[in-house]
């Protein structure tokens, strides 16, 4: 299987994480603490551009006419094709990301946790931590929130924006997915008009606020639903799929190992906490832990790490995450 994070023929990975970012701090190149947007786009190799190029038919009698529906993204440093797209398609430059991420937060304050790119450069991201915290009223457990941006060179997915918090005890990202455009999220699509509308920097950054600020009052309001073992039970039919029926053969089947995994996670320290035992909130933290660290990924053992971080991204374990989150506010009658 190829590696999710671009490999530069020297070797460079195109890749930075920063010392306290969660299950990415064991690829990529490291860093004590969080970058500047200049230092942050030269760290995560990023620093190269994309263009547009027509594409060509080989015809007959020598003919070469040129495809008018569609045109080439193409990479300028390795000359690589990262995708075709339609005619309407304007890229947005890695510079340009960073750029937007700075005015968003505003001039010299943007600190960069983790970027990187991914399948040589076809999908770009950034991760820039907000000033303050969320916290579950009257305990130690602290959320801090981010703005993640990702942008794709393949016409894959829009220019997004998406707010995502990761919890400081377990370093667990909590909304973390970008293949689904949600209420937490800000797409733009890559058309003629997506500069014009990355200019409206400031409603980003007011949104993103109020966004976190409401995710605080509904982690709180989570941590309020007590969850017995029947509820709990319950919660992990709907979100991880019901147990085996018991047959005659056999009896009393086994949970999924999944299952297991996530119980065990409910029951271990970090979801004991004072004022969130047995909880909702501590249910959904369960999940997001066994996505984050425990969920078995396929391939080689040296690419488990990346190609976790990818499916927490873009894949599987970011749908897991949002059934867990849109469950546990069922739980709590949260619209």
């Amino acid at each position: 299987m190829p590696r999710a994070i671009t490999v530069r023929p020297d070797g460079t990975e195109e890749f930075f994480a920063a010392g306290t970012t969660p299950v990415w701090h064991r690829i990529g190149q490291r860093v004590e603490r969080a970058l500047s947007s200049h230092a942050a786009l030269k760290m995560a190799a990023l620093d190269w551009t994309v263009e547009s190029r027509p594409l060509l038919v080989d015809g007959k009698n020598g003919a070469v006419p040129e495809v008018v529906t569609h045109k080439a993204i193409v990479r300028t440093d390795t000359q690589t094709t990262l995708g075709v797209v339609g005619r309407k398609y304007q890229p947005v430059q890695n510079a340009q990301t960073f750029e937007w991420l700075d005015e968003v937060i505003g001039p010299g304050k943007a600190v960069y946790e983790t970027a990187g790119s991914l399948h040589g450069g076809k999908i770009v991201w950034a991760l820039v931590k907000l000033p303050g915290e969320l916290r579950i009223a009257h305990t130690d457990d602290v959320v801090k929130p981010f703005i993640l941006v990702c942008n794709s060179h393949d016409g894959s997915i829009a220019f997004r924006a998406l707010n995502t918090s990761i919890r400081v005890v377990c370093q667990n990202t909590l909304t973390l997915a970008l293949r689904n455009a949600g209420p937490d999220s800000i797409s733009i699509k890559h058309t003629e008009s997506i500069h014009d509308r990355l200019a409206d920097a400031q409603e980003v950054l007011g949104l993103s606020i109020v966004k976190h600020r409401e995710f605080e009052l509904q982690m709180n309001q989570l941590a309020q639903v007590h969850m017995t073992k029947r509820t709990f039970s319950g919660y992990l039919d709907r979100v991880l799929g019901p147990m085996p029926k018991p047959t005659e053969q056999e009896p009393d089947p086994e949970a999924s190992a999944a299952r297991q995994q996530v119980t065990a996670n409910f029951d271990h320290e970090l979801q004991r906490l004072k004022g969130i035992e047995h909880s909702a909130w501590a249910a959904f933290n369960a999940v997001s832990q066994y996505v984050d660290w425990e969920r078995p990924t396929r391939g080689a053992a040296s690419t488990k790490d990346e190609r976790r971080f990818e499916s927490t991204m873009l894949g599987a374990g970011s749908d897991l995450k949002r059934r867990a989150w849109a469950e546990a506010l069922k739980l709590a009658r949260v619209n």
